[in-house]
């Protein structure tokens, strides 16, 4: 067996997971989009920048985790909204980590000074 690069964690680690399913291209992203509620297909593609195979094939892999939940609307023509579901809803947390570590540890983009322990 190889060795694995995550200082440690089994194959079955639960950090190594929830990288695994938040590492795909844009689904930090679309997670991020939908903590807000609701949203159609053409609005998380255009907040999000991302071409509609790849969100295609990510709100794919989110439903089948459990993570978004997919709502046909029936109006004519059809529409589709995703919204998370409370396993998607407690992903807030890992964003709120991020983004106080963030702030605390990142310069602003185009700075040249490292930001010092507080």
């Amino acid at each position: 067996m190889g060795e694995d690069k995550h200082s440690g964690c089994d194959p079955i680690c639960p950090i190594n997971g929830t990288l695994e399913l938040l590492s795909g291209r844009g689904t930090l992203f679309i997670v991020r989009s939908l903590l807000t509620g609701k949203k159609r297909f053409n609005e998380i593609a255009r907040e999000n920048g991302l071409n509609p195979t790849t969100l295609r094939g990510r709100l794919r892999e989110l439903e089948a985790e459990g993570v978004v939940e997919r709502k046909v609307i029936s109006t004519m023509p059809p529409n589709v909204e995703y919204c998370l579901t409370t396993k998607g809803m407690a992903l807030n947390c890992i964003f709120e980590s991020l983004g106080d570590w963030g702030r605390k540890w990142m310069s602003p983009p185009g700075s040249k000074n490292e930001k010092q322990e507080v």
